[in-house]
Order: C-alpha cells, then structure tokens, then sequence
C-alpha cells in the first residue's frame, strides 16, 4: 500500500471513530513504534504490549488486557491466551538453549479453567524435561486478581539455528 493510500486510510479510520477505536488506534500505533524502535522482537509481542522476564528457572510474560484482545464477550480471546502461552514457553525454551540452536513448538495442550477478565494477564512457565532433541514444558496464565485462566504443556522441537 503506499504511503498515500494509508494515510488516506488512517484519515478515515480515525473521522470515523469512537473512544473504544481512538483507544485501539492509539495501541496500534504504540504497539508498530515499540516493533520499529526494537523494543520489541516480534509484532505479535509489539501488539500485545508485552513484557517479560526470565528468572529462576521461569520465564514470565505480562500483558495488558485491552479491547485489542478481546472476543465479542468482553473476555479474551482464546487464542491470545494460547499465543500468551506459547510465547512465554517458546521464550523458555529459546533461553535455555545455547546459541546456535533455537526451537519449535510440535504440540501444545491447553486447559482453559476461567474467562480471561481484569487488568492484565500474567504467565508462568517452566521446564518439565530437556532432552536433545525436545524440551517439555507447561505454562500457566493468571489474571490480577490471582485466578488461573488457563493451564498448558507443550513440547519443542529443538533445531539447528539459521
């Protein structure tokens, strides 16, 4: 698309918007100018206003819960919370190997036990088993208020890095 275009594009959007969509506007853009100033490594982690941090042998992975997210229930998604707990796994495991490996995720089984609600969404996650040639690891995402939302496993091909 060229530049024309979208700015003819975001000139529309915005004319058109409400406080929820100037909200969501706002998060968007946020979101592009974390990816473009290398806050971020990826556009998913730049579009969820990720963080996260490894520490005692656990990676954790905050987000807010914003309407970015959201399904038509006012909850979220299902599958940000799998994408949550795939990334704060999949950095597990990217953290723990050495440097010219890397790792893909081959199966990830997910429990969802409550509706994602609150503030923000915070998840754990550790290492059942590391061979060499998989890494087991399961992950758990809690709201503020403390209550589990959803509990996984999932396991990771290990490969040669690029």
């Amino acid at each position: 698309m060229k530049k024309e275009k979208l700015l003819q594009l975001t000139k529309e959007v915005i004319d058109q918007a409400n406080e929820e969509d100037q909200y969501v506007i706002e998060l968007l853009l946020n979101g592009l100018k974390k990816k473009q100033y290398h806050e971020q490594g990826s556009y998913i982690g730049a579009l969820l206003h990720a963080t996260s941090e490894y520490r005692d042998e656990h990676f954790f992975i905050k987000i807010p819960n914003t309407p970015i997210i959201q399904n038509s229930l006012d909850i979220v998604h299902g599958g940000i919370t799998a994408t949550l707990l795939d990334s704060a796994m999949g950095g597990l495991v990217h953290h723990i190997l050495p440097p010219d490996k890397a790792a893909v995720t081959t199966e990830i089984k997910i429990n969802y036990v409550a509706p994602g609600v609150g503030k923000e969404l915070s998840c754990t996650s550790r290492v059942i088993h590391k061979g060499n040639k998989t890494v087991v690891t399961e992950g758990q995402v809690f709201r503020d208020d403390g209550t589990l939302i959803a509990h996984s496993t999932a396991s990771f091909f290990i490969i040669n890095r690029q």
